[in-house]
């Protein structure tokens, strides 16, 4: 197994396999609260609640099963609970929320990353089950911490990266430049993205107390590109910002997505193609009862200043949908059998041949 991936299952699954916790513990933040502790001019910014999250039934039952996955003779941890016993961590209490910083251009392989998630750990337990499975190929030192470098097996061109134990409550994990910036900031010194104020005035308005939000302030050059051809081109040219949040209450998931243009023509196209689209694909609702309920819970508007698509979905047809798509996925997996072909001149007279 790379020995990133490894590295990263271990902190991102902890990330996101984490169920609700009623009662708040010690050193738990939320990600509004996190963004202190974020470097300055990210091109990007996702919050988790991660309780939340896994709240949802079939996003829990897709996690588990891909940790199952992960799991087994020859694998790094024979079970969940062998998982739990090595690292000391109970994905059931332990984790709280997370944010992940993007640097950069998005046009490169491999753009600057920070993470950190907050949660409970013992960093002495986490770090020898990480040596113990070969996953750290260095330390540097770095102020008053210990930067680890996770090992790069050589396949394909994964990024360098490091992990640093913040505190009791935080890790960090990302590249060197990144995991710098954040410890810098654990020590009370450099910017944070609170002082980015042409990102921060789109982060600002958003709900981040629910499941997740995410704000791209610089939309790639190649998006904007591509935009423009094809058979239903749209204009992107003034777009700012994308940002979207997500909500989960009383069984029902809602959030928005927003794309913020001052361009209150090109905007009325945007919204008016899609709209073109979704009723083009409620034609299809009478055999497909979901997809109609799907379209249903979706309304497309726009403004001087946005294109705004707002939705709300039931975790029972979330359920349903990720069943059909389930079902359709292995069927298109199984080959169907090949039909048998004639022979082109079966029907003529075979020549005979005679010594």
């Amino acid at each position: 197994m790379n020995k990133k991936l490894l590295a990263l299952f271990l902190v991102l699954a902890v990330m996101l396999l984490a169920p609700a916790c009623k009662k708040k513990a010690a050193g738990q933040m939320n990600s509004e609260a996190m963004l202190a502790m974020v470097p300055e001019a990210p091109a990007a910014l996702v919050g988790f609640n991660l309780q939340q999250l896994t709240s949802l039934e079939f996003f829990d039952k897709m996690l588990k099963e891909g940790v199952q996955k992960q799991a087994g003779a020859g694998k790094a941890f024979k079970d969940y609970a062998d998982f739990k016993q090595q690292t000391g961590i109970d994905l059931q209490k332990d984790v709280f929320a997370a944010v992940v910083a993007v640097y950069g251009n998005f046009d490169s392989e491999n753009p600057e990353l920070a993470v950190i998630v907050n949660m409970k750990y013992d960093a002495a337990k986490l770090l020898a089950v990480l040596k113990d499975k070969q996953v750290i190929a260095a330390e540097e030192s770095y102020r008053d911490l210990t930067l680890y470098t996770l090992k790069d097996d050589g396949e394909g061109k994964a990024q360098d990266m490091r992990l640093a134990f913040l505190n009791k409550a935080n890790i960090a994990l990302g590249s060197p430049v990144s995991v710098k910036k954040v410890v810098d900031l654990e020590r009370k010194q450099g910017q944070n993205v609170l002082k980015t104020a042409a990102l921060m005035k789109h982060v600002e308005p958003l709900n981040k107390k629910g499941l997740f939000w995410m704000v791209i302030g610089s939309i790639p050059g190649k998006m904007k590109e591509s935009a423009g051809g094809g058979m239903m081109p749209v204009d992107l040219s003034k777009a700012e910002a994308f940002t979207l949040f997500a909500d989960f209450r009383s069984q029902t998931l809602s959030g928005e997505l927003r794309m913020v243009s001052r361009d209150e023509a090109g905007n009325k196209q945007i919204a008016d193609m899609l709209n073109g689209l979704k009723a083009l694909g409620a034609m299809g609702a009478a055999k497909e009862p979901e997809l109609g309920q799907l379209l249903n819970g979706i309304q497309l508007t726009s403004a001087a200043d946005h294109v705004k698509l707002t939705f709300s979905l039931t975790e029972e047809l979330m359920n349903k949908l990720g069943a059909k798509a389930k079902d359709k996925a292995q069927s298109m997996a199984v080959p169907a059998p090949a039909e048998p072909t004639e022979e082109p001149f079966a029907d003529l007279p075979q020549e005979s041949t005679t010594e």
